[in-house]
């Protein structure tokens, strides 16, 4: 079961970034709660990517895993730095639509 450490940004309301691990060998619906303000991120893994298609909220019956990461995950800057000019702007693009 292949696990993998992610970085997101809540764009819900408070605008923190926080870490959390997934099982990446399951396709299916996530449900990615923000640990500093609740926001909870509705997102589909496909091929091991988390893709930026959502799926409707009261879609539970292919839920996956609702992943709740630890409060002490939280910053308010991103850890993980882009290391180019396509990175960076793949990150602000990513963080607009999340």
């Amino acid at each position: 079961m292949p696990r993998q450490k992610f970085e997101w940004y809540c764009s819900g309301g408070c605008g923190k970034y926080f870490d959390f691990v997934l099982n990446t060998s399951l396709n299916g619906n996530y449900r990615i709660h923000c640990p500093n303000c609740g926001h909870v991120h509705y997102r589909i893994l496909k091929n091991g990517k988390i893709t930026d298609d959502r799926f409707p909220v009261n879609d539970d019956k292919i839920l996956i895993e609702d992943i709740m990461p630890m409060k002490s995950s939280c910053r308010d800057f991103q850890q993980e730095q882009p290391h180019s000019f396509l990175g960076e702007l793949w990150n602000r693009v990513h963080a607009a639509i999340s």
